[in-house]
């Protein structure tokens, strides 16, 4: 039985594309980098920890093709990529600050997206957001774009692991009872559907051992997330649901 759903938020209840795209433009020309990249570039650097997305995001600055990209970071050790550490760190510092005060431009939920979460709220599912974006931004997004819609939403921060490790998820669904979080009665990982639409999501979901959606409207197509081992594609926001309820059939035989 799914007792609780928990969603990424960039890509997959967010379309945060755009705001994203003109805020790492701006710090690779305040960097001295080349600017001017189109979202779907843009795209394939965000879905890790922030560290790895700035380098990604130096490495398309430098001439990195889209094909590239998609492999950096998996199929290429980011050693391999051309970025001092001197590089990401003020790439880092002009991105986030500046994107702190431009995340609320273009940002909008996907169309259909708070539905699904109204419905799943109304079958008892408790809802929550976990996402490897800065925790500050997490929170006044969520408040903002889904007020009283998520149980908790938790962004990176200083206390826990990022994903793919997938202590947010296990700390914030109280699986091991130890959570400092919120209690979201849930005993067992399958328990629990992870939704996301990267392969963080995908690895997530398969080293906390709970059922994970991949949605193939976000950061990462179709094909991409099949080809990184998704076992559940949703291509569009109602499909979740569908897919939830064969997850609680399956798990009823």
């Amino acid at each position: 039985m799914i007792k609780a759903a928990v969603f990424d938020m960039d890509g997959t209840i967010l379309n945060t594309i755009g705001d994203l795209t003109d805020s790492l433009n701006y710090a690779l020309v305040e960097t001295g980098h080349k600017g001017g990249h189109p979202e779907e570039m843009v795209k394939l650097c965000f879905g890790w920890a922030l560290n790895l997305d700035m380098i990604k995001a130096l490495a398309m600055a430098k001439g990195f093709s889209a094909k590239d990209l998609e492999l950096a970071g998996n199929k290429i050790p980011v050693e391999d990529i051309p970025a001092t550490e001197e590089e990401i760190n003020e790439l880092m510092r002009v991105f986030t600050s500046y994107y702190g005060s431009h995340n609320q431009i273009k940002t909008k939920p996907y169309s259909g997206i708070p539905e699904v979460i109204r419905t799943l709220r109304k079958k008892g599912i408790r809802c929550a957001v976990a996402s490897n974006k800065d925790d500050d931004h997490v929170q006044i997004l969520s408040e903002k774009l889904f007020p009283g819609l998520f149980d908790i939403s938790i962004g990176r921060n200083p206390e826990m692991a990022i994903k793919p490790d997938p202590e947010t998820v296990v700390m914030l669904l109280n699986v091991d009872g130890s959570t400092k979080w919120f209690d979201m009665c849930v005993r067992n990982a399958k328990e629990i559907v992870y939704i996301g639409d990267s392969e963080v999501d995908i690895m997530t979901g398969k080293k906390g051992g709970f059922p994970s959606i991949s949605v193939a409207w976000g950061f990462r197509t179709g094909e991409f997330l099949k080809n990184h081992g998704a076992e559940r594609i949703a291509d569009k926001p109602e499909d979740i649901i569908e897919i939830i309820k064969k997850i609680q059939i399956t798990d009823s035989r």
